[in-house]
């Protein structure tokens, strides 16, 4: 929830009554790129604020504006904030896939109207919404939120590296470009599956409570939910259904799955886990290279060797690597 109510850091131009504040010369850049706006940055108590609309519209979000309540509406992936003029907190919505959380955020000063455009304190873009804020010649520079080292770690590091890095992230920081379906674990399922395109690490599928597939890929530095759909039925094996496109309540069409998909599953029943991994061919035949099954922290049974890559598999994206 957090990391989102940054966006209306930077969000907003919109019609609003006037106050006299200091204004700075101060330029604003997104990932390198300069933002166009006709309202610079402005001084108010010891705080750099800046214009919501300006850096919104460079981030992808979308607003809002109530005249009747001065209040900015923000809206990016499944995360909503609103935000009212003269109040020093804002109020935030995250929509998860097996929850949602709500509340509201402080900030260190009141969200202000200046010249007919709504301001908020800088500060609030990077605690809030994950990017990092840097003053660089005099100019507020919002940049990725990875450092250097985890972009090289992620993007061009070791395949098996970067799979354990983005399944911590779907636990962790993944967002939803739609509102997220439940799995509702109707049979006490707690098992995810996740399943790579061989040779990637940057897009993925994940089958939680075998009822439920999101497809995610990293989008600009962050993991997006792009997809998301209902197995139809709770009968039959979870890969074969996703392959065969047997799916009910979807977020948009399935993505094209065209490559052997390298899996790694683990589930938990009471103090026992099991954890499986291989390989499923297009025709859908899994080859299961790994598998251990333990009770009571004890290993009961294994074969094999468990692994997030295949012998030999070399790594091969397709998603493109944004640029700093």
């Amino acid at each position: 929830m957090k990391k989102l109510l940054c966006t209306f850091a930077v969000i907003g131009a919109l019609s609003v009554g006037t106050t006299a504040f200091a204004t700075v010369d101060i330029g604003i850049t997104v990932r390198s790129k300069p933002i166009a706006t006709d309202s610079p940055p402005i001084y108010d108590q010891g705080r750099v604020l800046v214009p919501i609309r300006a850096v919104s519209e460079a981030l992808g979000a979308a607003v809002d504006w109530d005249a009747k309540t001065d209040t900015v509406v923000v809206r990016k992936w499944s995360q909503t904030i609103k935000l009212t003029v003269g109040k020093k907190t804002a109020a935030t919505e995250t929509l998860g896939n097996n929850s949602s959380s709500s509340g509201p955020i402080s900030l260190d000063v009141p969200v202000k109207a200046v010249h007919n455009r709504v301001y908020v304190p800088l500060r609030f873009v990077s605690e809030q919404y994950g990017y990092k804020v840097e003053w660089k010649n005099n100019t507020v520079a919002i940049e990725s939120p990875l450092s250097d080292k985890q972009r090289d770690a992620l993007y061009t590091g070791d395949l098996a590296a970067s799979r354990n890095l983005v399944m911590v992230a779907m636990f962790t920081g993944a967002h939803y470009e739609h509102t997220p379906l439940r799995t509702l674990h109707e049979f006490e399922d707690y098992s995810t599956a996740f399943l790579f395109p061989e040779g990637e690490a940057l897009r993925f599928f994940t089958i939680e409570g075998n009822e439920t597939a999101t497809y995610y890929e990293y989008k600009d530095d962050f993991l997006v939910a792009t997809w998301q759909a209902h197995f139809d039925g709770t009968i039959g094996d979870s890969f074969q259904l996703l392959l065969e496109e047997k799916l009910k309540d979807r977020t948009g069409p399935t993505p094209k799955i065209d490559k052997p998909l390298v899996f790694y599953s683990r589930g938990i029943a009471g103090d026992s886990s099991t954890e499986e991994s291989g390989l499923i061919g297009l025709d859908g035949k899994v080859t299961r290279i790994g598998f251990e099954h333990t009770v009571g922290g004890s290993v009961t049974d294994s074969s094999g060797k468990l692994t997030v890559t295949q012998p030999d598999e070399v790594r091969k994206e397709v998603v493109p690597i944004p640029q700093n």
